[in-house]
């Protein structure tokens, strides 16, 4: 039965707030423990930890994650993996004190693992759930407001976080995220999923089977060539913007000295980007202008990266890179939101409910793994040269000429893919 339009209505409504408070929160936290790390350690690593451990842990259960998600309620996943994560932030409440310098990474490494499972096993089953939250016409608005959301809570976490570390320290954002995640799951009770097929509970034990459920994924997108096109381009995307997500605050605060204020200002920059690109496409029909919502940003992120570096090797004075650097992040903010917007959207639209959390599990996999790598390898740049701002413009430089060259077969595969995924519903 077809989920009417005022339930479709009711469920964006609360999954809006429910990603509003949620998004706000971690944001927060996750800002407040990279400011914690870096001024214990002084590592060039604080801001990066959960990118380097996050896509270790997807690709590890990455198996597990996508046959389980296809299998099980996915209301009761959103659950456990809420509940989940309140009690090792409890755990870590209690022990964070007894470390101190580098050992404090010893409790956060253990908690990071943790609530990475659970975010990935959150994350995908939420991915796979759109078709039982609202009915088809309803997807493109889904997707777009719950990215506007997230960047609307983005634009206040920077400054939030800086607030609150500064006022009460770090033990106060982790109560923080366990009220706002227990307030999450109460939202998620009263929604309702519209399961297509009675979902069973049957446990896959034997790994043959596991191996064998999660292969009808790789095949399927096997047959798509945007999508393994667009996975190629990701993972190799995600290197390059590793640089930027652990760079950036390490540049800012280590090498310029100029404290804390400007990577805030600029974080929030970049998610005003986003909120503008996802209030932008609630209102451009899915299926129009799709090539150069996927081209065209990609070819704005090599200037992207352009700016930076010219910014930060041209001029120290905090003004100028305030009010640069803000135009620049909220140019990326725009471009990575509405690309991301752009695919998500039509990965869920095209792909067959019973098969896309195997989907969303390999391309979220096959797109995160590369920040462990790249995490690492900026880390060893950034801490061994004295002008940080030279790698952007390296990284932008490259970037260019690698979607250049790869732009005709992204085309012809944009091209082709509509016909092949009809042959394969």
């Amino acid at each position: 039965m077809e989920i009417s339009l005022h339930e479709s209505n009711q469920q964006i409504f609360k999954d809006v707030c429910s990603n509003f408070i949620s998004s706000l929160s971690s944001n927060m936290f996750t800002y407040g423990l990279g400011l914690m790390l870096l001024n214990q350690t002084h590592s060039a690593l604080s801001f990066g930890i959960e990118l380097a451990i996050g896509p270790l842990i997807s690709l590890i259960f990455m198996i597990p994650i996508g046959n389980l998600v296809d299998k099980y309620p996915h209301k009761k996943i959103l659950l456990t993996s809420l509940l989940v994560r309140v009690v090792f932030l409890l755990l870590l409440a209690a022990t964070l004190n007894y470390f101190v310098g580098m050992l404090k990474f010893i409790p956060v490494i253990i908690f990071v693992s943790v609530n990475s499972i659970a975010v990935i096993f959150a994350t995908t089953a939420y991915s796979a759930s759109v078709h039982e939250l609202v009915n088809e016409n309803k997807i493109h608005q889904l997707s777009s407001l719950t990215s506007a959301t997230n960047s609307f809570a983005n634009i206040f976490a920077p400054v939030l976080g800086v607030g609150v570390y500064s006022l009460l320290g770090f033990q106060s954002f982790i109560w923080i995220e366990i009220g706002t995640l227990l307030l999450s799951a109460a939202i998620t009770l009263t929604m309702k999923f519209h399961y297509q097929n009675s979902p069973t509970s049957k446990n896959i034990s034997q790994q043959k089977s596991q191996l064998a459920n999660f292969k009808k994924g790789l095949d399927y997108i096997a047959q798509r060539p945007l999508i393994k096109s667009l996975i190629t381009i990701a993972m190799f995307l995600n290197f390059m913007f590793s640089s930027i997500n652990m760079g950036l605050p390490y540049i800012i605060s280590t090498q310029l000295h100029l404290g804390n204020s400007p990577i805030g200002i600029l974080e929030t920059f970049n998610a005003v980007g986003g909120l503008l690109a996802g209030l932008l496409m609630n209102f451009v029909p899915g299926n129009k202008a799709k090539r150069s919502r996927i081209i065209v940003p990609l070819f704005l992120f090599g200037f992207y990266f352009l700016s930076l570096g010219a910014i930060f090797t041209l001029t120290t004075e905090l003004k100028l890179i305030n009010v640069l650097g803000s135009i620049t992040m909220f140019i990326g903010g725009l471009g990575i939101s509405i690309l991301n917007i752009t695919i998500q959207i039509h990965i869920q639209k095209t792909t067959p409910t019973a098969i896309l959390g195997r989907v969303s599990s390999t391309m979220n996999t096959a797109n995160t793994i590369v920040f462990p790598i790249g995490t690492l390898f900026f880390t060893f740049i950034f801490q061994n040269i004295s002008n940080g701002a030279l790698t952007y413009l390296v990284c932008g430089i490259v970037w260019l000429l690698v979607i250049t060259l790869m732009t005709p077969h992204l085309n012809k595969s944009i091209s082709t893919d509509k016909n092949l995924q009809k042959s394969l519903e």
